[in-house]
């Protein structure tokens, strides 16, 4: 029999939970008891670097007029980076420039989500006792199974109107989910003159590319986001006009009653 053993950490605002499926229960709690540590450390580093709330932070240096930090620090000129491709490959919706100056803001949890995942858990999958891993941030996830035909994982959407009710449940293997919603945090999304787009969840197979579409498509006007969708094969569900639409790569369910 499969058990699930999770842990919650608290860092950056946010529940962090990390789950370990094992045959064996006692190894999924030993390896929790020693990544765990290693993982809330993790967290607090990259808080520590990259928040803009964070006075000393690189980010806030960076805001300050300090750019030598793209030089001077890898970690920071490859995020840098990404930050930029997305905002390239999504047209601009996903800006992090979004409060006029660099704000990394909405990158960092799908990428820290991703580190986690990277370095703690996947590699727990060598472990032939080990069935499946993930990390669950604030409502993103990363999930891995060994063989999806003995374990699956079953994750649910909120309903925005009501966070105590789903509006879509999901059975995932191998892949990740990101939503954007007016219900929860948005410091770090510029919104379009579109308020009647209250949720979207994006699922793709690594975390960074499902939470940077999640914000983008959020961003943009809903115009832009059935284009978007259907140019890059998107895949999730949505609340418009406090209807649900569902999405799978590409193909926007019932889109002609939009």
């Amino acid at each position: 029999m499969i058990e699930v053993k999770a842990q919650v950490l608290a860092a950056m605002n946010l529940p962090f939970t990390i789950s370990i499926a094992s045959i064996d229960p006692q190894v999924s709690q030993q390896y929790l008891t020693t990544s765990t540590p290693l993982i809330q450390g993790l967290l607090q580093r990259i808080e520590q670097t990259y928040s803009p709330f964070i006075k000393t932070s690189q980010v806030s240096r960076y805001r300050q007029g300090k750019p030598a930090i793209l030089v001077t620090e890898p970690e920071f000129q490859q995020l840098y980076a990404a930050t930029q491709q997305a905002q390239k490959v999504t047209g601009s919706f996903f800006d992090p420039f979004f409060d006029g100056a660099y704000n990394p803001t909405g990158y960092v949890k799908g990428w820290a989500i991703a580190q986690i995942f990277k370095q703690y858990l996947q590699p727990l999958l060598a472990d032939p006792q080990v069935m499946a891993v993930g990390v669950n941030g604030g409502g993103d996830l990363q999930l891995a199974s060994k063989d999806p035909a003995q374990f699956t994982w079953h994750v649910g959407v909120e309903q925005p109107a009501d966070l105590q009710q789903l509006l879509a449940s999901y059975a995932l293997a191998n892949g990740a989910m990101a939503t954007s919603s007016t219900s929860k945090r948005g410091q770090h999304i510029q919104r379009g003159t579109d308020a009647d787009l209250t949720q979207v969840t994006v699922i793709a197979a690594e975390i960074t590319t499902a939470d940077v579409w999640a914000t983008a498509l959020m961003a943009a006007p809903f115009a832009d986001v059935k284009a978007l969708i259907l140019q890059h094969q998107l895949s999730g569900v949505l609340v418009y006009h406090g209807q649900r639409y569902d999405f799978d790569k590409g193909v926007l369910a019932n889109a002609e009653n939009l």
